[in-house]
């Protein structure tokens, strides 16, 4: 992760806030072609694939759109600018690059909102209030139907929390209509 401390990722988050693009954006980075060298088949050797997602971009912009007017490369720019400073010379020996805005990820992925994580990780989006009051215990409002991905407490990210949380109340209602 690419971040000096709590205070830039709060600027980072009040950029979005507010409707624009951090300067210095919060970047989780990955390398999955180390992992799977065929992501890069024919390509020269010593090539790799980098995936960054960079926090906190906000799906509507205050000034303008992510639509055609060069917000989305200008993001980009931002975003190897940062992995630039980390690692000198990654600037230039990137070859392609393609950004996913907000509206991309809601566009082509039907994530509401462009979120990946089904919401913030915020105080509101927690517990009861996640993803909305009322289905915090998994159970939603068509019997048999239960809530177990990124929008359900706690969120998003690898920890398979919310589909355990899910399989626990789905066990749970099965032994009670026994």
């Amino acid at each position: 992760m690419a971040a000096p401390g709590i205070d830039a990722i709060e600027r980072a988050f009040d950029a979005a806030k507010y409707g624009r693009v951090s300067d210095t954006p919060v970047l989780e980075a990955t390398i999955p072609s180390l992992v799977d060298p065929s992501l890069v088949d024919g390509a020269p050797d010593g090539t790799h694939v980098v995936s960054v997602s960079a926090q906190y971009a906000p799906y509507r912009l205050r000034d303008g759109s992510w639509d055609g007017d060069g917000r989305a490369a200008g993001l980009g720019d931002r975003v190897v600018a940062v992995l630039d400073e980390l690692a000198p010379g990654f600037a230039s020996s990137v070859r392609a690059r393609e950004v996913i805005t907000p509206l991309d990820l809601e566009r082509e992925y039907g994530l509401s909102g462009g979120h990946a994580l089904h919401g913030e990780q915020a105080l509101d989006q927690f517990f009861l209030w996640r993803p909305f009051l009322g289905s915090g215990r998994y159970r939603l409002p068509i019997d048999g139907l239960y809530l177990c991905a990124s929008g359900a407490h706690p969120g998003g990210g690898i920890t398979g929390q919310p589909g355990q949380n899910a399989a626990r109340e789905i066990l749970a209602d099965m032994k009670r209509r026994r």
